[in-house]
């Protein structure tokens, strides 16, 4: 059975982009656009297989909602429908959602928010239908920021079920609840990693709901920065903040934050400026103010962070800036800054 959460949306995004930079793949998202609606499936007993947990129905047909961001070829179709016939066998009771999928993606900041949590309204949704609470299955080792989100989600220790170690075994699901990934368009009208409005403001209002407001004295101007990660910093960070500081911006690395600091922070956020990188998943939480977004050169122009400035109000500026290396750390054009700060304080 599928279950719409949200119909089709349509919207576009508009940039002035008057530091007059290379648009890169933001480009594509300067259109209307008609996003597809927001469903889950509800499927009994579902084999899920191998360590990405894709689901195998009972007619031996790949259940496409657990793939995930990922086209599989016929031949790995087929590996995976004759797989799912092999012992040895688990099987779980009641109803299942898998945060666990063939991308291996959970790890990541961006990914755990953006692809793997917002699956968790399915499972909310059919739990206000029929009163039934969800079992996760989980990363087997949950980071600090994982552990808080789940908390604050509602899911308890007790609901989550940690993928096995060693050899993956056939998991017999008796309810199966999965979503396609809310930015992996597959009707055609818009690009395949539109993020859905719907979905993320529902979710950053379920993250943030018992999360207080930033007390008296929190900066409202944030430097980002990425000197405590190994790849993509700024190599000339210093006078990047040498033309910040005067102007009230405090230097920020979000990895030595708790999630609950980080989602207090952005929301009372004015400006930010920060390398691209995971730490902007946050913009989540912000409403209106301005965000400059400096990318690497060797990274290229990416859509993920114009699209969530652009649902929640928030003026968007971005610089294509030089890198080398095979760190990939790049040298930020100073009057880029000067500009920006001019356009926006």
């Amino acid at each position: 059975m599928r279950i719409e959460l949200h119909g089709r949306e349509r919207c576009q995004y508009q940039l002035a982009n008057p530091l007059d930079q290379p648009l890169g793949r933001i480009g594509e998202f300067l259109r209307p656009m008609l996003l597809d609606p927001q469903t889950y499936l509800l499927q009994h007993q579902v084999h899920l297989v191998g360590r990405g947990l894709v689901g195998v129905g009972r007619d031996r047909r790949i259940v496409e909602e657990t793939l995930h961001l990922q086209e599989l070829e016929a031949r790995q179709r087929l590996s995976l429908r004759l797989r799912s016939l092999l012992p040895p066998r688990e099987p779980l009771q009641g109803a299942v959602c898998s945060l666990v999928d063939n991308r291996r993606w959970c790890g990541s900041f961006f990914h755990w928010f953006l692809d793997c949590l917002p699956r968790l309204l399915a499972a909310s949704d059919h739990r206000r239908r029929t009163g039934e609470r969800c079992r996760v299955i989980v990363p087997a080792r949950l980071t600090a920021w994982q552990e808080a989100s789940l908390e604050l989600l509602g899911i308890s220790a007790l609901e989550r079920l940690p993928e096995r170690a060693g050899p993956p075994v056939v998991l017999v699901v008796e309810r199966l609840i999965a979503s396609v990934a809310h930015r992996w368009q597959r009707l055609g009208d818009a690009p395949f990693d539109a993020l859905s409005p719907w979905t993320l403001r529902q979710l950053a209002a379920e993250l943030g709901r018992a999360i207080p407001p930033a007390p008296p004295g929190t900066p409202r101007r944030l430097y980002l920065s990425r000197r405590g990660v190994l790849t993509r910093q700024v190599a000339n960070e210093a006078e990047v903040l040498a033309l910040l500081e005067p102007h009230g911006f405090v230097a920020l690395q979000s990895e030595k934050l708790s999630l609950a600091e980080q989602i207090a922070l952005f929301r009372g956020a004015s400006h930010i400026v920060a390398p691209h990188g995971a730490s902007l998943t946050n913009l989540l939480h912000s409403r209106g103010g301005s965000v400059l977004e400096l990318f690497q050169g060797a990274h290229g122009v990416r859509p993920d962070f114009f699209q969530l400035a652009m649902l929640n109000g928030i003026s968007y500026y971005h610089a294509l800036c030089p890198s080398s290396g095979p760190l990939g750390h790049c040298e930020v054009p100073l009057e880029v800054v000067r500009r920006f700060l001019a356009l926006t304080l």
